[in-house]
């Protein structure tokens, strides 16, 4: 059994059955007395009745039925789990669960009153629709009694007793603290009043304050600090002080405000979607894609192709992702464009990695043509002409002995050879590799392997 108004009779007064606009933002206006709902709920359960008069809020006087996608649902109330059963549990669970109250009417008598806190719910083919009492939606709907609770910080918490504390608390921001609240009235409000283990004060704080108040102050746009009352040294009362939490941007909780000032936010309404679900789109979709959809739902309706719903085909075509024919031509020249792109990149690199190659060649060549001069001039000059006769009867064609005899140690055609030469006469030149690595991060063998991977790309 679910009361509400624990701590006082709260005067609700004559509702006018109008409907109401309200500022579009991700804010749960919930009727104050709703929110001591004091029934062993579940977390998600909490969240399914947070979530869904959120849904329903712009409309629940006019509709009697209201509806939502289970995927935004299980988004709303950060729900990752695939399991419908535990879903269709919880709102069992809701229709299952009784709530009362008392009103004080104009006259000054007072009235009870009772209903569940949903009077329907089915899922159908993705979709959850739900209906509420008409008297309990009237006292939902009420402008004058209510608490904003942000989804956003219903849909981070992980905890029902941070949960519950944060809707007990946040209702209280104006005024900068709770009303004092008795130990048995707390344990109620915290659906704890059965548990045993938290009779005492030190254990219920231990286990169920403070795990909550640093839950609340880590996750939420409010900061929560416990003050006692005690007679003695036992406690005999609790409230708490509430201040806004300074780190409110860090955590996401303006978002919700800023979708409705987004350009594609205001062209779904225009086209006839549904707020929670132009949000949802919004949220997930670029720009761009957003537009080309409706772009394309126009195209279609003014031709007079869509035979059923335009909102409807907007729906399918946004996320089944249809596709004009201008959206095809878009993205075949994206695709060739990509590889045009890809094709200059990578003969970019190639052209970078030979040319890097060519210049640590021609420093090695360079510095190994020095070494070598540098010992034949240590070298006499009958010494000097027995070495060139050596060295030119080792090369293997005439073409390379002109080379040599016109350009010295340094002709590129006998370079190889002279290496060989003077290294096998005890001249100490480091290989190509062993240089090439003092000069570049990169190995040569390295570089060799891309240079034939991206030329047999480029063939």
């Amino acid at each position: 059994m679910v009361i509400i108004g624990v701590n006082s009779i709260i005067r609700i007064p004559p509702m006018k059955h109008t409907q109401k606009t309200l500022p579009d933002q991700s804010v749960v206006k919930k009727n104050v007395s709703a929110i001591h709902i004091n029934a062993k709920l579940t977390l998600v359960q909490r969240k399914l009745v947070n979530a869904l008069l959120y849904n329903a809020y712009d409309h629940l006087l006019a509709h009697d039925t209201h509806s939502l996608n289970i995927a935004l649902l299980s988004e709303m109330i950060g729900f990752d789990s695939r399991n419908l059963a535990h879903l269709k549990s919880a709102l069992t669970g809701l229709v299952e669960t009784s709530i009362q109250w008392d009103v004080l009417e104009d006259q000054g008598s007072t009235s009870w009153e009772v209903a569940t806190l949903l009077s329907f719910a089915r899922i159908r083919d993705g979709v959850c629709s739900y209906r509420y009492d008409k008297g309990l939606a009237e006292k939902l709907f009420h402008p004058d009694i209510y608490s904003k609770i942000n989804l956003s910080v219903v849909r981070e918490m992980r905890s029902a007793h941070a949960l519950v504390l944060y809707e007990n608390c946040y209702r209280f921001i104006e005024i900068g603290h709770t009303a004092w609240w008795d130990l048995d009235t707390f344990r109620t409000l915290m659906s704890i009043k059965d548990v045993p283990s938290y009779q005492a004060f030190k254990s219920m704080n231990r286990s169920v304050i403070k795990p909550a108040i640093a839950e609340v102050n880590k996750l939420s746009n409010i900061q929560i600090e416990l003050e006692t009352r005690q007679k003695g040294r036992s406690v005999t009362g609790l409230r708490f002080l509430i201040r806004p939490n300074p780190q409110l941007s860090l955590i996401g909780m303006d978002e919700e405000d800023e979708i409705t000032q987004k350009k594609t936010y205001k062209l779904l309404l225009d086209q006839g979607i549904s707020k929670t679900l132009a949000r949802s789109w919004v949220i997930e979709y670029d720009e761009s894609y957003i537009i080309s959809k409706v772009e394309l739902a126009r195209s279609k309706a003014a031709s007079g192709k869509i035979t059923s719903s335009a909102t409807g085909f907007l729906k399918a075509a946004i996320e089944q992702d249809y596709q004009s024919a201008l959206d095809i031509e878009k993205a075949q020249q994206k695709t060739v464009d990509e590889a045009r792109a890809q094709k200059r990149a990578r003969e970019a690199e190639l052209h970078d990695l030979k040319k890097t190659l060519r210049n640590i060649e021609a420093m090695y060549l360079v510095q190994s043509t020095q070494a070598i001069e540098q010992k034949i001039q240590d070298l006499s000059e009958e010494d000097r002409r027995e070495v060139h006769e050596a060295f030119e009867a080792t090369l293997s064609s005439r073409l390379f002995v002109t080379e040599f005899r016109k350009h010295g140690w340094g002709a590129r055609a006998s370079f190889p050879d002279a290496l060989t030469f003077w290294q096998d006469r005890g001249v100490g030149l480091p290989s190509f590799d062993a240089f090439a690595e003092t000069q570049t991060t990169k190995k040569p063998d390295d570089m060799r392997a891309r240079i034939a991977e991206l030329e047999k790309y480029l063939k």
